[in-house]
């Protein structure tokens, strides 16, 4: 709900308010975001109040030597009025850099208008535009506010018009400023690369200015768009928390700055790093929406929030209700070597296992035998695929499988029929050698006719083949960023806004392809992508050990539904580090489920435990889906993770357990369970796993009648067809029980016995545990 009344804006949502006041100088001021509070006709008691100047201060009018922009919570900052922290607008107009934004008047809209060359979060119905103008320029700023009250989120960007005659040039330009008392915060940010995605980086605030960016040309594995900000005493589901996210796929730049007077000034947008954007008279620029939210339950609580928010009003309402397919994808099991017939192999134990979907990965099409060549061309390489994409797609089709295909359509090889022809279309420099990444170059979106030979020939390949699925890879950063056609520091934005064109197009003609974005990995996780694409590949490393701390940082941000996540083989190709197999599910159970080894090569004992796997999953996939999400334990901090999906309803969930190095005589875990019905009955059981007998090594021997080499060829051949079962564990217990965590499990292996009570985790052992309402007569 937004309120105006004695010029003070009031923005509620379920749990929140924003309060925003127009000054006396009528400039935009903050004076409040937290907790919902009653609405009353006069909030003076949460305006800022300055009666004496402060030292060195510049006042902003000679009328009044209390009134300094330096002092106040700026809704929007600029340059040259004596506010000295950091603004968020530069713009020269040509003279100088001096802005002086004032209130001129306001709508408060039942209806969103979407933006022209953005994305607009979808099915919002209330939004406020504030109008401001330079007080002697021609340049006018509006500031948009979309409300989603359900969720507690705020959606903001700025809108800048030039009326002037003469050009200006935007330098820096923030989708939103929030200032906020320091609450002793701390920062919580997902920094990492290439296979160390989203992991998180915890700091305290002091003075300074703190800086999250991206210089690459997209969001980046190095700094994702998302932070947070925690209140000294927050823990996971208790305390002060706000959370931050940008609408956005390019370079972006987030900034904390903590001021001398204990103020903490947030702002998120296009990253200034060589940003020089011209704006002649009467062109409009539009900045990409800054996501914030807040809540009083900790960082499960705003965690959720954007959860709630993400799957209402970010991802495609056409698979709203639809689950990604369990798939297999043959890039680990055939990397580019492949032929039919390797692909066949792979396709039919895809089918006994009661897989969903084939997804043939890179080297399908033209010059492609490795990653010196190919990219940018279409036409499909009959030496491996002898009838085609119909040819494999039709043998998919045949074993009840759905199709699926990888593209990189933003890239172009050297070596291709493309670059043969349109040199220029790639992203360098007319006089300097471009540098290279994987031995490809960027293709230069912002060019109108490369978008069109893009949207051209992939609607081409899913109009004539039946692929129900694309995996968009992008595997390079930007280099050599120039053009003839903009000035350099446009370039990188105008490729984001033409990216934006090239999926809307395509997607727009295919609504009912399934589309998962990929970046090597997941160097492209942010929203702008989520708006256009269902899911997004976590990472390039499969290892499970890795992947719990990869996505555990992303599931602070992003829902549950949008990680893809695939069971691959051991020792894992990332990291050379083995994992049971169950672990590996386990882990890839919490998000979009997917399979990345050879099935042909599967030991009968591990085929038995893939279709366990998938029968659990499809059992429970809605939940995944749509479930609440909550983290309990961190693996860096606790030395084990614990992981909690909760259904809306809260009559089911599914907690995992992930153990790090084991520990000789560990103590008994207490498991606290929130978000279920305090006054409801559970039943609460482990997933059976079974155990690998080379686990035991040579205590096997302390139960056997005969002496054996536990690595010879005997044991070995036992271990194909054989397993140790795991333990049995299930309770019935109160909703409030597991909420207070009067819950103990099983205890773990203590090295003196085992039987079928005994937790035997072992390194890198996990488990699931199912927890269902028992009925009521």
């Amino acid at each position: 709900m937004i309120l105006f009344n004695n010029n003070v804006f009031k923005i509620d949502t379920k749990n929140t308010s924003y309060i925003i006041r127009i000054s006396k100088f009528n400039h935009l001021l903050t004076d409040y975001y937290g907790s919902k509070i009653a609405t009353q006709d006069d909030y003076e008691f949460s305006k800022e109040k300055y009666d004496t100047p402060g030292g060195c201060a510049v006042w902003y009018s000679e009328s009044d030597n209390n009134y300094s922009l330096d002092s106040f919570s700026m809704e929007v900052s600029s340059v040259g009025k004596g506010d000295y922290k950091e603004p968020s607008l530069i713009i020269d107009n040509g003279r100088d850099y001096i802005l002086d934004l004032v209130y001129i008047d306001h709508q408060i809209n039942d209806k969103v208008s979407k933006l022209n060359t953005l994305p607009t979060p979808h099915g919002l119905l209330e939004e406020l535009v504030i109008n401001l103008k330079d007080r002697y320029l021609d340049i006018h700023v509006s500031l948009h506010y979309l409300v989603d009250e359900e969720n507690d989120v705020i959606s903001r960007n700025v809108i800048i018009t030039n009326k002037m005659e003469n050009p200006i040039y935007l330098n820096k330009v923030m989708s939103m400023q929030l200032e906020l008392v320091n609450q002793n915060f701390e920062l919580t940010n997902l920094y990492g690369g290439w296979g160390f995605e989203g992991q998180k980086s915890k700091v305290t605030l002091d003075h300074g200015i703190y800086i999250n960016d991206s210089k690459t040309g997209n969001s980046s594995n190095r700094h994702n768009p998302f932070f947070m900000l925690k209140a000294k005493d927050a823990t996971y589901n208790s305390g002060n928390v706000y959370s931050f996210n940008l609408l956005y796929s390019g370079n972006h730049y987030e900034m904390v700055e903590c001021s001398s007077f204990n103020k903490v000034r947030i702002q998120c947008g296009i990253n200034p790093y060589c940003f020089k954007y011209e704006l002649k008279q009467n062109e409009v620029f539009e900045a990409p929406f800054a996501i914030l939210t807040y809540s009083n339950k900790g960082s499960n609580g705003a965690s959720q929030n954007m959860h709630g928010f993400i799957s209402s009003h970010i991802l495609k309402e056409v698979h709203k209700n639809v689950s990604a397919p369990i798939l297999i994808n043959n890039w680990e099991a055939t990397y580019m070597k492949f032929k039919e017939s390797t692909l066949h192999a792979i396709i039919d134990n895809a089918k006994d296992l009661k897989l969903e979907m084939f997804v043939l990965d890179d080297g399908w099409f033209g010059r492609r035998t490795d990653d010196l060549r190919g990219l940018g061309d279409y036409d499909v390489n009959k030496k491996k695929l002898r009838r085609g994409l119909k040819g494999i797609s039709e043998y998919t089709n045949k074993k009840k499988l759905k199709f699926g295909l990888w593209f990189e359509p933003e890239m172009i090889s050297i070596d291709s029929a493309l670059y043969e022809a349109h040199p220029d279309w790639a992203l360098k420099n007319d006089f300097r050698e471009p540098s290279m990444g994987r031995h490809q170059l960027v293709l230069d979106l912002s060019r109108k006719e490369v978008q069109d030979y893009i949207i051209e020939n992939v609607n081409n390949i899913l109009d004539n083949n039946n692929i129900e699925y694309v995996k968009w890879d992008m595997n390079r950063h930007m280099s050599d960023v120039s053009s003839t056609l903009y000035h350099a520091g446009e370039l990188p934005h105008r490729y984001m806004i033409g990216l934006y064109r090239v999926f809307d197009e395509i997607i727009s003609k295919h609504p009912n392809v399934y589309f998962e974005g990929c970046a090597s990995g997941g160097n492209r996780f942010d929203l702008g992508i989520l708006y256009y694409f269902d899911q997004i590949w976590t990472s390039d490393d499969t290892d499970a050990y890795e992947r719990i701390n990869i996505q555990s940082g992303y599931s602070l941000a992003y829902p549950l539904r949008c990680l893809s996540n695939h069971v691959s083989a051991a020792p894992s190709h990332s990291a050379l580090r083995y994992t049971p197999i169950d672990t590996r599910f386990n882990v890839a159970f919490f998000g979009a489920l997917g399979y990345e080894l050879d099935l042909s090569t599967l030991e009968p004992f591990e085929k038995k435990s893939i279709k366990k796997q998938i029968q659990f999953y499809k059992k429970h996939r809605l939940l995944v889906r749509d479930g609440t999400f909550y983290q309990l334990k961190d693996i860096k901090e606790d030395g084990i993770a614990i992981w909690l999906v909760v259904s809306k309803d809260k009559k089911e969930a599914v907690l995992g357990y992930y153990n790090s190095l084991q520990k000789m005589n560990p103590s008994i875990d207490e498991i606290k369970v929130p978000g279920l019905d305090e006054n409801l009955m559970y039943k609460f059981e482990v997933r059976h796993q079974e155990h690998n007998i080379h686990m035991f090594g040579g205590l096997i021997n302390q139960i056997l009648p005969i002496r054996v080499n536990e690595r010879g060829a005997l044991v070995n051949t036992i271990c194909k067809y054989k397993t140790m079962p795991g333990e049995t564990e299930s309770y019935i217990v109160s909703g409030s029980a597991l909420a207070s965590g009067a819950l103990k499990l099983n205890q773990q292996w203590m090295g003196t016995g085992f039987n079928d009570h005994v937790r035997a985790l072992a390194d890198f052992g996990s488990r699931l545990y199912y927890i269902k309402a028992i009925e009521q007569e």
